[in-house]
Parts: C-alpha cells; sequence; structure tokens
C-alpha cells in the first residue's frame, strides 16, 4: 500500500484545491472567511 501514497496525496489535495478554486471563482467572490469569522465571533460575543 506505501507505494500508492503519493498517489492518495495527489487526490486528496486536489479536491481540496478543486474546492478553494470553485470557492472563491464565484462572481460575488469569496465568503468563505467572512462565513468562518462569522461564525466564530458568535461564540465569543459578550451577553
Amino acid at each position: 500500500m506505501g507505494e500508492y501514497d503519493a498517489v492518495w496525496v495527489f487526490l486528496i489535495s486536489t479536491i481540496f484545491v478543486g474546492t478553494f478554486i470553485f470557492l472563491e471563482a464565484r462572481p460575488g467572490g469569496s465568503t468563505l472567511t467572512k462565513d468562518i469569522t462569522s461564525t466564530i465571533s458568535r461564540f465569543f460575543r459578550k451577553r
């Protein structure tokens, strides 16, 4: 199974890079970082 390690790394990285390019290529721009920061900031808001 060790001879296929490079293939697995290539496939997994292709999925991640493809997802990132898909998110960045939207006409309105990327909202990924804004979505993540708004989700995190919800947990740290003062009540």
